[in-house]
């Protein structure tokens, strides 16, 4: 197998992931109705990131990862529906993500499709930072999917290593960020098992 090959092969595994990754937290959403710990700015902000690397890869023919970030696109987007429906505050993550797709727009326009892929994988931290935060300040982040989670870590390592591979580094980038911002809530999750469980268990 040559080193293209290969790199398809991983390509096409993490788009496996990326299908499914948001849809335990979909799934957590719909069947237990609870928001703690889940933010809205993720969800946004991932909508809108998502449609940046869309276009980012269409502009650099990275045609393999093109049904993952459309799936991802869709994902985000009944993620933020649910959480409207729920209760949740989404105004203020739906802002940041129009203030974040105008800043995607005018970098594009001005810098070009490689700085915009550079500025997608280092830009993590605005959506996968606000869940971070959300996830931390909880006391029973009773709303997030760990499943979702591991698969986003997952997903990362993938994506990282085949940045390596076709030698793309917004992909590494974004790959080594997803793992840590994951490892980071994951961590959050296993801190507070017992309040989650203690929440859980109370009558509805």
């Amino acid at each position: 197998m040559t080193q293209e090959q290969f790199a398809i092969a991983v390509g096409v595994v993490a788009t496996l992931v990326t299908f499914v990754q948001v849809v335990p937290q979909v799934v957590r959403l719909v069947r237990i109705g609870r928001t703690e710990g889940t933010s809205p700015a993720w969800a946004a902000v991932g909508m809108v990131i998502n449609i940046g690397w869309l276009a980012y890869v269409i502009a650099e023919e990275f045609w393999i990862t093109i049904p993952a970030v459309g799936a991802a696109v869709i994902s985000f987007g009944v993620v933020l529906l649910l959480l409207y429906r729920n209760g949740a505050k989404v105004r203020a993550g739906v802002l940041y993500g129009l203030v974040v797709s105008v800043g995607c727009v005018a970098l594009q326009l001005v810098a070009g499709w490689t700085v915009l892929g550079t500025v997608l994988g280092l830009s993590n931290g605005l959506y996968l930072g606000p869940p971070v935060v959300a996830a931390w300040r909880s006391h029973a982040p009773v709303g997030i999917s760990p499943l979702t989670w591991v698969l986003t870590g997952g997903e990362g390592i993938l994506w990282g290593f085949y940045g390596v591979l076709v030698a793309a580094g917004p992909i590494m980038v974004y790959g080594s960020t997803a793992f840590l911002l994951s490892a980071l809530i994951l961590l959050r999750l296993w801190i507070t098992r017992h309040q989650i469980r203690s929440v859980l268990a109370e009558p509805s």
